[in-house]
């Protein structure tokens, strides 16, 4: 079982400039094979979740962001990065400015993270092998809404 960490949690970048607290639990955890990812973290995939923008609170050190056109979807995306480092903490998408994509590996404590879903398995590494539990879409899924339901389902189970 995984149990949900007291929040705030806090995280930051490889170099220790930029840090930062999550202020409230994602309502989701998910892993993204896509060819994008995959270049950005130079890994296999990327482990994500989706927050409110007013869920992360900048404690230290400046933020960079650089605008980048997707490969899947085509459609331009702003990498929020460490300026000193260039470690990747969150991206936000331009149609939505109330919600960023926060990349987890930044968080201090990873332990209780616990992906429900892989998305874009068409790109992923073929040496990857998931848990049988874990939902996966060759794509991007239509709406996460199972990804939302199975997560919690990971994160309650004794």
């Amino acid at each position: 079982m995984s149990k949900l960490p007291n929040f705030p949690v806090a995280g930051g970048c490889a170099c220790g400039a930029v840090r930062y607290k999550l202020m409230a639990a994602p309502p989701f955890v998910y892993t993204c094979h896509c060819t994008d990812c995959q270049h950005l973290t130079t890994s296999a995939f990327t482990l994500s979740a989706p927050v409110s923008r007013k869920s992360i609170q900048i404690t230290k050190g400046n933020i960079k962001t650089w605008l980048r056109t997707t490969t899947q979807s085509k459609r331009p995306t702003r990498q929020h990065v460490c300026a000193a480092c260039g470690v990747r903490i969150y991206s936000s998408p331009p149609q939505s400015p109330d919600r960023v994509t926060l990349r987890l590996g930044t968080l201090d404590d990873t332990s209780w993270l616990r992906p429900a879903a892989a998305i874009w398995m068409q790109s992923a590494q073929p040496w990857v092998v998931l848990p049988a539990e874990m939902l996966t879409y060759e794509k991007q899924p239509p709406d996460f809404s199972a990804v939302a339901a199975r997560w919690k389902e990971i994160m309650e189970r004794p």
